[in-house]
Parts: structure tokens; C-alpha cells; sequence
């Protein structure tokens, strides 16, 4: 792996995006809190995420098209620097008079993420050789887990010492820094713009954008592999956005803990994703795809279970660290798969539609997980959500296992 990390335009990409996530994670483990503090609520704790989740239900498959015709470079440049500006609005949103410029952000800064993850899955193929692929997606995995190992912990820190300020800051400079690194990404123009398909070149309207989405949705339905990847991570989504709406009324109703402790857990979960992003590529090498996708979500969901039924800070920290293996595994599988699965031309708008499909059952997720935690409490929801994610692993080693095992056959 540290092969592929001397490749310049892959460590630009992957400095910028390393820098730009620990901003987010500061953001996201210190939102939850202040709105929970402000509001005392989990649903409109909850309405915060189905917030940043419902944009990508509306625009991930059309944002996927656009990827494929515009320069990709250009576009996750200009979405840096405007995600910067938008989130300086959080300053004014400190009160509950103003908390609902927090919801307006949110909606606002995820619509411009429907851009920016696309066009870096799409631009990554052709950055690297595919010898090294798995290489520089478990490399892109370790930079969501080393965020997640720095993010939170500051994140949580800086909000119960210093305020929301900080934490808005640190987030905006990420942007700006990420937009800059990624600038100096130095691809031809032949790569960050891809040559348009027979449909998109008949012309510039939006009859021609249409035929490139739906182009992009028969794709995933011929294809035995995409509709299975489809299907099975959609079910252990739905299960995450569950465990995400309500772990923060979890941590601090059921576990009597506060922001600080919430950032240790975070930080132990990006420790566990550090370790599972570098094992991914050496396992990968001895069992399918679909092997290493049904293990990674069946071991989550039962670790997670654990982690639930004995809700005690020695239990939950170590388990937090543990989950972040498997679960990497499976995250840095599904990303190889997806791309060796598609065409260049197409991977802007599969990973758009891939996009838009688990962001509407996590939008589900966590509409269930506020309106239900009252009903039920939070330690039932959670773990029959740990439930549903052993039961995608299931589903993977049903739909993936055989279809991959071909796949290292023939190779």
C-alpha cells in the first residue's frame, strides 16, 4: 500500500480528502450533542441526519450524470470551497431561535457532497493501475477511519471546553485546505473528463440527461454483481442509519455519558478501521469478494449486539475499536467491487444511483430510529438493528459468494 502512496495525484487526492474528513467528523460528533442540549430531543436530534441524508435521495443519481460529462477534478475542487462557505453559516445557529439554520446546512452542504463522492470514486480508477486498487481503496478507507480516530475526539472535546465556534471553524478551513491539495492533482484532461457516451453527445439538454441516468439504472439491473451489492448493503444501511439517529440518546440517557466519551468511542472505531483497512488488501488476496463482504457485516452486527446488551463504557469502548475491522473490510470490498464491476464511462452515474439508493432506506432508518426510540426504547431498536446487520450478511453470502468466487477463478 505505501507503493500506491507514491503515486503524486493519488496522494494529493488522498491528503486532501484525509484533511477534509477529520473536519467532518469534528462537525458530526459534536452536532448530535448541541442540538440534544438545545433541544433535549431525539427527534429533532435524528431530524439533523435525516437532514444530511435526504439530499443524496434527490440528487445522487442525477449528480452521478453530471459527474460522468463534467471535468472531475474541477468539480470536487469548486465543492470543496463551497462546502467551506456554507458551513461559516453554523455561527448564527447557537440558539434554539436559530437552530433551524443547522437543518438548512445540512441540506445545503450534503447536496454538494452528491458531487464531490461520485466524481472521487469515478476519478480514482484512473489514478492508480488496477493492481493497485484494492490498494488505494483500503487506503481511502484508513483516511475515513484516521478521521475518525482525530475528528471526534476533538470534535467532543471542543464542544464541552469551548463552544460550537471552534468546531465550525476547524471544519471550514478542512475545505479549504482539501480543495487545495486536490487542485494540484495533476491528471490529464482525457481522465478528468470522460468522453461522452452515444447518448449524452446528441446534444446538452436534459432529454440527453435522463437517457444517461436510466443508461446507469439498466446497468445495475443486468448486472448480477451491482443489483446484489445494491440490495444487500441498502439492508445494512438501514440498519447503521437506525444505530446513528439514536446513538448519541443512547451514550448519554443509557450509558449516563456525555460528548467527551461519545469522541473516545468515535476515536476507538476509527482505531478498529485503521486496523481493518490494512488487512483488507491481504485478505483479499486469499478469499472472494463476497466471502470478505458476508464475514465483515455478519461480525459487525454481532459485535454490535454485544456492545448494546451490556452498555458499560469498558464494554462499549473496546467493541467500538472491534466493530471497525469487519466493517471496513466489507466498506473497502463494495468499493473495489463497484468499480471493477463498471465501465468508466458509467461510474459516475452507478455510484450516484449506488448513492441514491442507500441514502433512502438510511433516510428510513432514521425517520424509524427518532419516531421509534420513544415507543420502544433505545436499547431495543438498537439491538434489533444489530440484528438486521447480521442479516446482510446473510443476504451477502447468499447473492455474492458464488458470483465472486467465479470472478477470482477466471482472473
Amino acid at each position: 500500500m505505501l507503493q500506491t502512496l507514491k503515486e503524486r495525484n493519488f496522494a494529493l487526492l488522498w491528503t486532501g480528502g484525509l484533511i477534509s474528513l477529520i473536519g467532518n467528523w469534528i462537525l458530526v460528533a459534536a452536532m448530535p450533542f448541541h442540538i440534544y442540549q438545545v433541544t433535549n430531543s431525539a427527534l429533532a436530534t435524528s431530524a439533523w441526519l435525516m437532514a444530511y441524508i435526504a439530499p443524496g435521495v434527490i440528487l445522487g443519481s442525477v449528480a452521478g450524470v453530471f459527474v460522468d460529462r463534467w471535468d472531475r477534478k474541477r468539480t470536487m475542487v469548486i465543492t470543496s470551497f463551497m462546502q467551506a462557505a456554507i458551513i461559516l453559516v453554523l455561527l448564527f445557529a447557537q440558539t434554539p431561535e436559530t437552530l433551524w439554520l443547522v437543518y438548512a446546512v445540512a441540506i445545503v452542504e450534503s447536496s454538494l457532497s452528491q458531487f464531490f463522492s461520485p466524481a472521487e470514486n469515478a476519478l480514482l480508477p484512473s489514478l492508480v493501475g488496477e493492481d493497485q486498487l484494492l490498494a488505494a481503496n483500503s487506503l481511502n478507507s484508513m483516511n475515513d477511519n484516521l478521521a475518525r480516530l482525530i475528528g471526534p475526539a476533538i470534535g467532543g472535546t471542543l464542544l464541552g471546553l469551548v463552544g460550537l465556534t471552534s468546531v465550525v471553524l476547524l471544519d471550514a478551513i478542512s475545505y479549504v485546505l482539501a480543495g487545495s491539495l486536490i487542485l494540484l492533482v495533476n491528471a490529464p484532461k482525457e481522465i478528468t473528463t470522460p468522453t461522452p457516451t452515444a447518448a449524452s453527445s446528441e446534444g446538452a439538454g436534459w432529454s440527453n440527461v435522463w437517457r444517461d441516468w436510466v443508461a446507469g439504472l439498466k446497468l445495475v439491473r443486468h448486472r448480477r454483481i451491482l443489483s446484489s451489492l445494491f440490495i444487500v448493503v441498502g439492508v445494512a444501511l438501514f440498519a447503521d442509519a437506525i444505530i446513528s439517529a439514536i446513538l448519541v440518546v443512547f451514550v448519554q440517557d443509557t450509558m449516563g455519558l456525555g460528548s467527551v466519551e461519545f469522541g473516545w468511542m468515535m476515536t476507538a472505531r476509527g482505531i478498529g478501521g485503521i486496523i481493518g483497512g490494512l488487512l483488507a488488501a491481504q485478505l483479499g488476496r486469499k478469499l472472494s469478494a463476497g466471502q470478505l463482504i458476508s464475514a465483515g457485516l455478519a461480525i459487525s452486527g454481532v459485535i454490535i449486539f454485544v456492545a448494546i446488551s451490556f452498555p458499560t463504557l469498558n464494554v462499549v469502548l473496546p467493541a467500538m475499536l472491534l466493530v471497525g475491522i469487519p466493517g471496513i473490510i466489507a466498506f473497502v470490498t463494495i468499493q473495489t467491487l463497484l468499480q471493477q464491476e463498471t465501465e468508466d464511462a458509467y461510474r459516475g452515474r452507478i455510484f450516484g444511483a449506488f448513492g441514491t439508493t442507500i441514502t433512502l432506506l438510511m433516510l428510513v432508518g432514521s425517520g424509524l430510529g427518532g419516531v421509534l426510540t420513544d415507543l420502544l426504547g433505545g436499547t431495543a431498536l438498537m439491538s434489533g438493528a444489530a440484528i438486521v446487520y447480521i442479516f446482510a450478511g446473510i443476504l451477502a453470502a447468499a447473492l455474492l459468494i458464488k458470483p465472486t468466487q467465479k470472478m477470482m477463478t477466471t482472473a
